[in-house]
């Protein structure tokens, strides 16, 4: 009789275990942001799901499990996945787990969500599977993220492959227009650290573009000129896009090297003004050097002057004007807006 109420008490204990269990577990799923689902595996009528539904799926639970089956919800999914969720369904249905991933259109708002599916067979006590069960979570965000990422990494290669591009120009045309591997090295160092100035900005600043008083003061900080001293930069703030940076960047590099080698910053007496003003839809840049002495034109047509001269019109459509005066070398451009940036 002793052992009888010793089991008696055994089996109401692991009843009442499994009654607390029972509510645990369903404490859990109805917190969980993820949805479980139980469906009839014959008919795929849903017999069980979690709250989470209602958020994930845009309709209540409740009119889901009175009138839905399989139908109402396989419209849901967008019809060019359908075919792939139709193959996991059967795969559950014949015995595997399967996790896969696929977009629905929420019929209250027309919003498309990214769902991946966690799907399991349950089995019988015969092993034929009954039912088939599945935790949906939703990855939209997720799915965002790495869309942007994916965006930035093409932009980021789009980036390097054209200052490969850019870097294989300078040094073609620097060694094309050199007459010793001297003069050569010497142009290419300070035309890849004009470059590499450039994109250092870009990189400092990738979202709001770099400003055209940054580029010209840093490449005259370079060449050893001083606002207040020998030089000075007036003009209103001006955004550049990458590719128009890049090229005024050389252009201003090409200006300031000149003048350090036979302009302006080659004597403390000589100054530079540079100026920039809008017009309508053209930006006016202008560089203006002046001296104690003449400076007389080299017959030697290099890199830099083809940078000013035909790299500008090409890469902006600018019109430009260069001419060596008595007071010292004058630079012009009429840039398009468009093409170089924006107030």
């Amino acid at each position: 009789m002793a052992e009888v109420k010793t089991a008696m008490r055994e089996h109401a204990r692991a009843e009442a275990q499994l009654i607390k269990s029972q509510a645990s577990l369903q404490e859990i799923s109805e917190a969980a942001s993820d949805v479980l689902w139980i469906c009839n595996a014959e008919t795929l009528q849903w017999e069980y799901l979690t709250p989470a539904f209602d958020a994930i799926y845009g309709i209540s639970r409740e009119k889901a499990l009175a009138s839905g089956n399989f139908a109402s919800w396989i419209d849901l999914v967008l019809p060019e996945d359908r075919e792939r969720v139709l193959v996991q369904i059967q795969r559950i249905r014949d015995g595997e787990r399967v996790t896969f991933e696929y977009r629905i259109c929420r019929p209250a708002d027309n919003e498309i969500r990214w769902l991946r599916d966690a799907d399991f067979p349950m089995r019988d006590e015969a092993g034929k599977v009954a039912h088939i069960g599945g935790v949906g979570q939703d990855i939209t965000r997720q799915k965002e993220f790495e869309e942007q990422q994916q965006a930035r990494f093409a932009e980021l290669q789009h980036h390097v492959r054209n200052t490969l591009a850019v870097i294989r120009s300078i040094v073609r045309r620097t060694m094309e227009k050199s007459e010793s591997l001297d003069e050569a090295a010497a142009h290419l160092e300070g035309r890849i650290n004009a470059f590499a100035r450039v994109q250092a900005a870009i990189a400092r600043y990738p979202s709001i573009g770099i400003n055209l008083a940054l580029i010209v003061a840093e490449e005259l900080r370079a060449a050893g000129a001083r606002e207040g001293e020998n030089l000075t930069i007036e003009g209103p703030p001006l955004v550049l896009t990458p590719k128009a940076a890049e090229t005024m960047g050389l252009a201003i590099h090409e200006l300031a090297t000149n003048a350090l080698k036979y302009g302006a910053l080659s004597s403390r007496a000589g100054r530079i003004r540079i100026e920039w003003w809008l017009d309508e839809d053209l930006v006016h840049f202008a560089w203006i050097e002046s001296g104690p002495h003449d400076i007389k034109p080299t017959e030697r047509r290099g890199f830099g002057l083809e940078v000013l001269e035909r790299t500008l019109p090409y890469k902006l459509g600018a019109s430009v004007d260069l001419r060596i005066a008595p007071s010292g070398l004058i630079f012009t451009a009429a840039i398009p807006l468009d093409a170089i940036g924006s107030q």
